[in-house]
């Protein structure tokens, strides 16, 4: 391999180059967050979702989906954030503005890059929900951005992948061989990229433990994060599938209490949740 030794080397060296740039949070996203923290007005939120025009449009066909959709199809911003709340629109936003940063130049990449975006909204709609059925309403917020960007590391991959591949093209890897370099290491990046991205440290420990044997039992966060990934993987949902897994039989269905007939359910919750965001 030209210039370089092997490719875990190169990722490593590529993505803790200062010239390499690292996945960018939304503007509109943070700042909206910001806003509805500051317990600013609904007219307030509706003008920053309208600043950009495309992100709003995205947020305005996600919020008629089959997933978050009543009687009637709404038709402005305002409608949504008075039919569904502002903390149920600034997910959509979360979930929307993500999107755009989840494809690569090379074929291979950007096939796995649609599996990660599928992956990441069906964790953060399916975390939400996992939070609200085990009793951790507050916390359902949280649990739905944690479960939208606890992977990001594999995102880091794909884009130094993505580099590589551009500038020598005799470079060739298959999709298993890519998907194992994800595998073992994408909780090294994601951090990373949190620790950028100035989320809180809680973010960043369950971004880089949450493939850990040995975990925190009392890090309810970190419990649903583990639970819903287990389900994505049942459910083929992501780039590692296991449908022969059986998740009442999970450690961390014990710690969060939830009850047989809803696990049933999540799995189900998961497809509308890819179907909604896709």
């Amino acid at each position: 391999m030209a210039g370089f030794q092997s490719i875990p080397e190169e990722i490593e060296k590529r993505a803790r180059d200062q010239h390499f740039k690292l996945p960018v949070f939304n503007r509109v996203a943070i700042k909206l967050q910001k806003t509805i923290a500051s317990n600013s007005n609904m007219a307030q939120v509706e003008k920053l979702i309208l600043k950009d025009p495309a992100l709003a449009s995205e947020v305005l066909r996600v919020a008629n989906s089959a997933m978050f959709s009543g009687l009637t199809k709404l038709e402005s911003i305002q409608q949504a954030l008075v039919r569904l709340g502002t903390e149920q629109v600034l997910n959509i936003v979360m979930v929307t503005s993500q999107k755009q940063i989840f494809k690569a130049k090379h074929p291979i990449l950007n096939k796995i890059m649609l599996k990660l975006w599928q992956n990441a909204s069906a964790s953060a709609g399916g975390s939400q929900w996992v939070a609200i059925k085990s009793g951790y309403k507050k916390i359902k917020d949280q649990a739905f951005l944690i479960g939208l960007l606890h992977d990001l590391g594999s995102l880091v991959i794909l884009k130094v992948l993505d580099e590589i591949f551009q500038e020598n093209d005799a470079i060739q890897l298959t999709e298993s061989v890519i998907i194992e370099l994800i595998n073992t290491l994408h909780t090294q990046y994601g951090s990373q990229v949190m620790e950028s991205w100035e989320l809180p440290p809680l973010f960043c420990q369950i971004s880089r433990d949450h493939h850990q044997e040995h975990f925190d039992q009392k890090n309810i966060l970190l419990i649903i994060t583990r639970l819903v990934d287990y389900a994505c993987a049942k459910a083929g949902v992501g780039v590692n599938t296991q449908p022969e897994l059986v998740l009442a039989a999970l450690p961390e269905v014990k710690l969060l209490g939830i009850k047989d007939v809803y696990l049933a359910e999540l799995e189900i919750q998961l497809e509308d949740f890819v179907e909604a965001f896709s």
